[in-house]
């Protein structure tokens, strides 16, 4: 699994997306033990609410094969940034933070079936950040993940806009 091998702070205190707290920027590597042909550091920056590499460098393992453009190909940027996403965390009112994770009353609602409550819309928010964050897809991937339709993962981030927890402009970007 990769692993984060530099923070541009020592707490997460950059809004990388309205109401998540991460770094500034991030390094992580990953290299063989992660089915890589080289060992690999990427630098992973916030731009407009997702995480992008900003910077990458590939270095020949011992004994390995040297560097060339088809094993550069195969090197997906997707775990890479998914470990950076790990370490955010979102706000709770003032100066403190926490796991994106937290808020078990949510996830136990999500999880049993039960429709959504209005208390529940902050995370439901928070959620569609960080899997945008990570991924240009979190409608799809939070109906996958809460084993319900797309249509009802929209009906909830449209209940969800109107309460004012998110945009508009971030569900079109």
């Amino acid at each position: 699994m990769p692993k984060i091998t530099g923070r541009s702070t020592t707490m997460p205190n950059h809004e990388v997306a309205p109401g998540l707290l991460g770094y500034e920027h991030l390094e992580v590597s990953s290299g063989p033990d992660d089915g890589l042909a080289y060992h690999v550091t990427a630098r992973i920056e916030p731009h407009g609410g997702k995480y992008v590499v900003t910077k990458l460098v590939a270095e020949q393992v011992p004994g390995g094969p040297p560097i060339q453009r088809g094993e550069l190909a195969k090197i997906s940027m997707e775990p890479l940034v998914r470990e950076a996403a790990r370490e955010v965390n979102v706000t709770s009112g003032g100066d403190t933070s926490r796991p994106i994770a937290s808020a078990p009353e949510f996830w136990d609602r999500i999880g049993s079936g039960e429709p959504i409550a209005d208390e529940d819309l902050p995370h439901l928010a928070a959620l569609y950040r960080w899997v945008r964050l990570q991924d240009g897809r979190p409608t799809t991937i939070m109906a996958r993940d809460f084993n319900v339709s797309q249509a009802t993962v929209r009906r909830w981030l449209v209940r969800a806009v109107e309460a004012g927890h998110l945009t508009q402009e971030e569900r079109t970007k």
